[in-house]
């Protein structure tokens, strides 16, 4: 399962920059004016695609017969961290 939500975490967000590399969008990586958390609109687009693909991956994987709860908290946890590695981190 950690394995699933890692690799989720890392793939969703590389999706999501493909995405706007190919597209050109330079304005996606301007950091909001919070000093403690600079988030831009490429760093919430990498949450939400690591959630997307987390949910995804571990519903049809390692919590296929677990309650949707799980699933989604656990997706959840995958994409908080893909979030803040991508806004310190990226």
């Amino acid at each position: 399962m950690i394995i699933t939500a890692g690799l989720a975490a890392g793939l969703g967000p590389a999706a999501w920059n493909a995405i706007l590399d190919t597209v050109h969008a330079p304005g996606f990586f301007t950091d909001a004016p919070i000093p403690v958390f600079p988030v831009s609109w490429q760093d919430t687009g990498s949450g939400v695609f690591a959630l997307a693909t987390a949910a995804l991956l571990l519903a049809v994987g390692p919590l296929a017969r677990e309650p949707g709860r799980r699933v989604a908290l656990t997706a959840l946890l995958a994409a908080l961290s893909a979030l803040i590695v991508d806004v310190y981190l990226y």
